[in-house]
């Protein structure tokens, strides 16, 4: 007779999730590859034994109705893959290791615990965690870091140390307090290690650019315009003012040129046959009015990407070209969408290329396709005269197509099934179109 699985242990799984930064210690006293096949041992181990020696009791009901779990198969596939990029130093995969065990950890101990009042942006989440994971798991992850050998921490003191993991775990707690990221596993590691590469990188700080206070004259005022005829919301405002004040800073003019292209279009593009399309039942919510989640989803990694050409010169073009990329994709994914579904005569599944629903996530027309690349190209423009050239221009186009691709693809897949929602996979497309466009212009052109 086949044995019953024992009943759900969360406090067992965190302890679990936890404990399992101890193997952390073995980064820079085996050899790289080492560590990476112990990635590929683990994962074999959580997906094939785990769950027969502990009779699935660290299985949340729905992984049991799955038949796997996510999690537990993303923490080490998440290390694999950390262990990879940064082989020559994977002390930023125990960066990633420490945020994901300790802040996560930390987080979910606490928040359950306690509990407290939620975070506005995710009910599901709350205040007491997220602050246990920054405060907590920052020391925590600095005493992992310092108990490695000091040949593997890059030369850096303590301190610096202590600098850099700081606004890493801040990071990785808003991405982890964010929804549909599939899993946390995947993004709190990842912008942990990210983000502390990042700033190894940073030799000085650099002075700001001069007619800066343009710039942020020229954000205020489009924030200001945005709110009062209403496209926005206040908090949308005051989050599209930061990201358009540091595409400026870090992108120049031509940063600022593109963000307000992308707004102008996808305002006008939401508007546009607004009667018809609410309808349909295809219209965007409240009106079309725009607010914070609209503005991270879509300029976040803009902005991003614009601030690191700010502090790392040295690779300015690249980062300046990825930022259009990313508004390119966002471009192109709203110009898609929203005219994709007035003038789309067939609407096809992007997976299946079965016959779709109009409006269904996934779901994409011909008519909105060429559209939405007419969108990129507009973009593309803006880089060209900002000083792109034109490969650099060739670039954001093809970043922003793939990037509205994989916007579809991931609709049609983990937003169907609940895993994403529509602002991390916004998110998402647009942190493709960056990579795609920034890696064409570093590697190919």
């Amino acid at each position: 007779m086949r044995s019953q699985p024992s009943p759900y242990r969360g406090l067992y799984r965190r302890l679990v999730h936890i404990s399992m930064v101890g193997f952390a210690l073995c980064i820079g006293r085996l050899p790289p590859w080492l560590i990476t096949v112990l990635c590929v041992a683990a994962f074999v181990f959580n997906w094939k034994i785990l769950p027969l020696v502990s009779r699935h009791m660290l299985e949340r009901p729905e992984d049991r109705r799955r038949g796997f779990s996510i999690g537990m198969l993303c923490y080490p596939a998440i290390l694999l893959v950390l262990s990879l990029v940064f082989y020559e130093n994977q002390v930023f995969m125990a960066v990633g290791w420490g945020a994901m065990a300790f802040g996560d950890g930390f987080a979910g101990l606490i928040g359950e615990k306690l509990g407290g009042p939620r975070i506005p942006w995710n009910p599901h989440k709350s205040i007491s965690g997220l602050t246990a994971f920054v405060l907590l798991g920052t020391p925590a992850t600095w005493l992992l870091i310092m108990g490695l050998p000091e040949a593997s921490r890059l030369g850096a003191d303590s301190a610096t140390w202590l600098l850099w993991l700081a606004p890493a775990l801040v990071v990785a707690a808003a991405f982890e307090s964010a929804r549909g990221t599939i899993d946390d596993n995947l993004v709190v590691p990842t912008a942990a290690a990210c983000t502390v590469f990042a700033l190894s990188q940073v030799q000085a700080l650099p002075p700001l650019p001069g007619g800066w206070w343009l710039g942020v004259g020229l954000a205020g005022a489009l924030a200001f315009a945005s709110i009062a005829t209403r496209k926005m919301d206040l908090p949308g405002g005051i989050a599209g003012f930061v990201i358009a004040a540091l595409l400026y800073l870090g992108a120049g003019p031509a940063g600022f040129t593109a963000l307000f292209a992308f707004f102008v279009l996808a305002v006008g593009a939401s508007k546009w046959k607004f009667a018809e399309k609410t309808q349909l039942g295809v219209a965007q919510e409240d009106g079309g009015k725009r607010s914070v989640r609209h503005a991270v989803s879509n300029g976040a990694v803009a902005a991003t990407a614009a601030t690191l050409a700010l502090l790392l010169p040295q690779h300015a073009a690249v980062f300046t070209v990825a930022a259009a990329g990313a508004l390119a994709s966002a471009t192109a994914d709203t110009l898609s969408s929203e005219l994709g579904n007035v003038y789309g005569r067939r609407y096809l599944d992007v997976v299946t290329f079965t016959s779709g629903q109009r409006g269904d996530d996934g779901v994409v027309s011909l008519e909105g396709t060429l559209l939405g690349l007419i969108g990129a190209v507009v973009i593309a423009a803006v880089a060209f005269w900002g000083g792109a050239g034109l490969w650099g221009a060739a670039a954001v186009v093809l970043g922003g197509a793939v990037g509205n691709l994989a916007d579809s693809i991931l609709g049609a897949t983990f937003q169907r099934k609940d895993l994403m929602t529509n602002d991390s996979v916004n998110f998402a497309n647009t942190l493709i179109g960056a990579v795609v466009t920034g890696s064409l212009v570093a590697f190919v052109g």
